[in-house]
């Protein structure tokens, strides 16, 4: 069997085991890996400005889930790199690079600004992405892989069915109703974020 037919095998089984499971089981996890990276966001930054930092989101809740989204792809996508810790590792860096790189994007045209700043960082591109930054997703990656993706899966699955409904559809819900919230004051001018700790106004050209 050639590489391609084993990466492709190997994918094919790694899929079909994460479909297998429940939706609701699904939307649990991705809310696990989004509070984490709210939590992780507000350390790091806490640690590197030196006083707490507490506001870290789009929306008023502690989640980004820029976070869920990224362990959700990269879950669909390298995970049969497993084996292999030096392209997972690039892989990873290049998969949250790119998320933040198109995020900070959109985020410039409907807002102004973007919900990070690494302009003052070396070899950042326009404050949105940076090489520092992008070596420690790799980092994030292989901790994600190897240890967190395992704890949060036996961690979702420990929940009985129907509480596990209940939370899934608990955080559905207030997410939605807090994203909407916070997008219709956004786009209507009522508050302005970008101004936070860690978040970089631009201007047009950008």
């Amino acid at each position: 069997m050639s590489y391609i037919e084993r990466y492709i095998s190997i994918y094919k089984e790694s899929v079909i085991n994460f479909m297998d499971l429940r939706l609701f089981n699904i939307i649990n996890w991705f809310f696990l890996f989004s509070i984490f990276g709210y939590f992780l966001e507000c350390v790091v930054l806490s640690f590197e400005t030196k006083k707490v930092i507490v506001n870290r989101g789009f929306t008023k809740g502690p989640c980004c889930i820029i976070y869920g989204m990224c362990a959700l792809f990269a879950t669909l996508t390298i995970k049969p790199f497993i084996s292999n810790p030096v392209i997972l590792f690039f892989e990873c860096a290049f998969i949250a690079t790119c998320a933040e790189l198109l995020t900070a994007k959109l985020m410039i045209r409907l807002f102004g600004g973007f919900w990070w700043d690494y302009s003052n960082k070396p070899f950042n591109y326009k404050g949105i992405i940076c090489l520092e930054t992008s070596i420690g997703w790799g980092f994030v990656g292989l901790f994600f892989f190897y240890f967190l993706d395992g704890f949060f899966f036996k961690l979702v699955m420990m929940v009985p069915e129907l509480p596990a409904q209940i939370i899934a559809a608990t955080l559905s819900i207030v997410y939605v109703v807090d994203f909407s919230v916070c997008m219709y004051r956004r786009l209507k001018g009522l508050e302005s974020d970008t101004e936070g700790v860690g978040r970089l106004k631009v201007n047009s050209q950008n």
